[in-house]
Formats: structure tokens, sequence, C-alpha cells
């Protein structure tokens, strides 16, 4: 402590004090956190875990560590001095007046960039919030305060102490189940919904209701101003399945919201997030064209139920020309890939004649394209039927005709006998006309001419 001169107390909290400090022979200014180092070893271990994770995170948006030592029963860690203060005092300062969009996005884009680094080296931060996210003089995000952070074994592993404050805890640590970076992920979102409505997301006069929402992801929607893309995000940030949110990674790299992020982002940044993607290496590609350059294609048929399998080598000139590649055989097929491969597009009902060879004579498929040629409305105006109808009086239209009679003269009801048109109810085939299309010989408008005339 000797080469340190104490300048004023910054904050205190149940870790200790956090002290503003400068050397005495440099001129800048650090943030010294003085913590009480308890009597049981596991206890001083715990405490000193803060140090260790903290000089393993060298990252331009997390907290730079400078030194730790233990003095007088405490542990001290000397770390980078934010003179911005830290985002909940940011966004109390702003008295009901929202950030912009671009201001929020980013911060947020550095708080990824600073969250992507720690989980990539299987840590957890475990107590995100605003509190714990800092400003500089120049207006960049720093990450702060490890000291509920933990280290994972492996990417798959999973956290099951509870850890963190209850604004910002994930409904899978209230549920008392294991937890990993998604868990993160939610406080995250904590933090960017605070930022875009000045409040938490989720409040309550009680911790019983304050859990509910949690666990349930009740939440204000934001505000109708802001981007599909940020309503977009908050929403998959506060899935209340943590395999359902995004990763940070993803949220950097391919999500919807990725796009505007990349706005506030430098060059290298940009290319650290980059979505992977795999390519054949040179080498191992030209082994797989060498190998398939040995084989020919294999050619099947059928003989009596019995399958031959012909096959040839390609000669030393084949590999390097594309054009002297072995093709498939062309000629009589008994499959009926091989007819359907070489058939043309046809009526079905005439296919019940046709050879299967997979063509038609000429003579057959003339005749079926006139058989399938459908009659066609009449455009032009009924003249005939309109002059009638000018003639015609208006008591007409109010009374009943039947201008349709058969050669029997049956009357309007038809006879008492009912005869069935057994012919109607044969199967007709796809060739024959089914709508509107039967013709007829009948002149009716004829018939109407003389009723009226």
């Amino acid at each position: 402590m000797d080469q340190y001169s104490v300048e004023k107390v910054i904050g205190e909290g149940s870790f200790g004090r956090a002290l503003l400090v400068q050397p005495v022979n440099e001129e800048q200014k650090y943030v010294m956190k003085e913590i009480r180092l308890p009597k049981a070893d596991s206890g001083i271990r715990n405490s000193r875990r803060e140090a260790v994770l903290l000089s393993r995170m060298k990252h331009p948006n997390i907290v730079a560590f400078k030194e730790s030592f233990e003095a007088d029963g405490h542990l001290y860690i000397v770390m980078q001095f934010c003179s911005g203060g830290d985002l909940l005092q940011r966004i109390r300062q702003q008295k009901n007046v929202l950030f912009t969009e671009d201001v929020i996005l980013k911060w947020f884009a550095q708080m990824c960039l600073g969250t992507k680094h720690i989980h990539d080296k299987r840590v957890l931060h475990r107590d995100l919030k605003s509190k714990n996210i800092f400003l500089t003089e120049s207006g960049s995000v720093k990450l702060g305060d490890f000291g509920s952070a933990c280290s994972l074994n492996s990417g798959k592993a999973y956290a099951q102490t509870y850890v963190g404050t209850p604004y910002y805890v994930s409904p899978e640590i209230w549920d008392n189940k294991p937890y990993n970076n998604k868990s993160d992920i939610w406080s995250l979102g904590c933090v960017l919904y605070e930022l875009c409505t000045l409040q938490h997301p989720f409040q309550s006069c009680s911790w019983k209701s304050l859990i509910l929402k949690v666990c349930r992801g009740a939440y204000t929607p934001l505000p109708s101003h802001f981007s599909y893309e940020l309503h977009y995000l908050i929403k998959n940030m506060f899935k209340t399945n943590p395999k359902d949110r995004p990763s940070v990674h993803t949220i950097l790299s391919s999500h919807r919201v990725s796009r505007l992020l990349h706005k506030h982002l430098v060059p290298e940044n940009k290319e650290l997030v980059q979505e992977r993607t795999h390519h054949w290496r040179r080498e191992k590609g030209e082994e797989v064209a060498m190998f398939l350059g040995q084989k020919s294609l294999v050619i099947t048929t059928t003989t009596e139920g019995t399958m031959q399998v012909e096959q040839s080598t390609l000669e030393n000139n084949c590999i390097d020309d594309p054009a002297s590649r072995k093709r498939w055989a062309v000629g009589t097929c008994n499959t009926v890939l091989g007819v359907l491969r070489n058939a043309d597009i046809i009526s079905t009902g005439s296919m019940e004649n046709a050879e299967l060879t997979g063509r038609i004579s000429e003579a057959e498929c003339t005749k079926t394209q006139e058989r399938r040629v459908r009659k066609q409305w009449d455009k032009d105006p009924p003249e005939r039927l309109l002059s009638a109808l000018e003639k015609a009086q208006l008591c007409y239209g109010f009374e009943t005709y039947t201008l349709h009679r058969d050669e029997h003269g049956d009357k309007v009801d038809g006879p008492e006998e009912i005869i069935t048109d057994y012919s109607r109810l044969e199967p007709r085939s796809d060739d024959e006309d089914t709508d509107f299309e039967e013709e007829f010989s009948y002149d009716w408008i004829n018939e109407l001419e003389e009723l009226m005339g």
C-alpha cells in the first residue's frame, strides 16, 4: 500500500471498498479494490479467484488488470480507472430522456465483444449489470467486477451455484437448474433493455412476483420507435429456454441485428466475429480428384432378372479433358426410369395404347392433340338474344317456360316413372370433356324467338 496514495473512496459494498489511488511515481490514476480476506482457506481461494480471472482478460472492452497483492488481511486488486462512471449512473443522468438507438447499439456492440472474449475463455461473468459496466472518458465500454465470475472445465459444462443480482438473474437460476453462458446472455438482455427504456425489464413489489415474471419472460415491449431488429433481439435474449437464446457470437455474426452492430465496430473487430466457413483444403481436394479419376461410371442393366455390372477404366487423358468423360449409355432400355427419361409429354389416356419405347407415332400425337382441343366461350355479343329480349314484354319475365322438349314430348314435370340413364354413371376417360363442353345441336334462342313472336 505504501506505493499508492489514496485520493478517495468511490464505492462500497459487501465485497469491501473501491478506492481511487495514484502511484507515487506516476500521474495516471487507478482503481484499487480492497477485499477483506476470510479466515477459511476456501474463502481465501475464492477471493483470489477474481484477481486470477481478471489478469487473464486482456481485451479493449474489459477493465485492464494492473496488479494484485495482499497486506494486513486484505486482498488488493489494482485495475484501470474508468472516469466516465458506470452505466447505471449514466442511465440515471438521462432523467427520462431516452438514448438514441445509435448510442445504444454502439455500447451494446462493445459489451458483446467483451462478453465474447470472456466466454471464449470458458468463463462466466455471472453478474453482468449496468453497475458493473463502465465508461471511459472517450466513451468506450468496459466490463468489470469479476468477483462473481467462475471458470468452466469445458465448453459444455454448467455452473450450479446461485450468484447474481435479482433483477438480472435468468429463469434457469431461479428454477435451481444448471446454467451456462446463456445465463449471461439473459443478463446482457436486461442491460440492453435498460438502455432502451431506462427501466428494469422485470420489476415487482415482491420477490415472488418478480420471480414469476422472470420465469414467464413477461416484460413490457420496447417503445415502437426502435427498429424491428432491436425488438427481435430483445425477444430472443429473453427466451425462457436457454437453448433458444442466441450466443454472443451469433448476435455479432449472424443475427438480424448483427448488420446494425457492425456499423459500430472497428475493422479488426469485424474480422474477429465473422462467421467461420469450412472450405476444402486444396491438397485434400486434389487427393479426392485423383481417386475419382481412377474410377469409371458403372452402367447397370437388368437382363432376365440378372444384374450385370460393367466397369471400365479411364485412359490417362480422360482426367484432364472434361469432354472425354464417360457418359451414360444411350440405347434401348427396358426399365421404367429409362422409358420415362426419353418419353414425350403426352396425355395419360394415350399412354395405355402407346408402346413402351418412350415415343409415339406422329399420327397418334396429332390425333391426341386434336382430341385435347377444348371448346372456347363465344366472345362475340349475343345479338340474336339481345334483339329477342328487346322485343319481349315485361310480363314474360315473370312466367315459366319449357324451352327444351325432347322428341317424346315429355311434360314439364317429366314422366311418373323415373328412368335412370346408366350411361352417365359409367366412368369417363381423361380424354373426354367433362365440363361445359358437350355439343348441342338444339337452337334454344330460335325457340325463344318463336314463343315471343
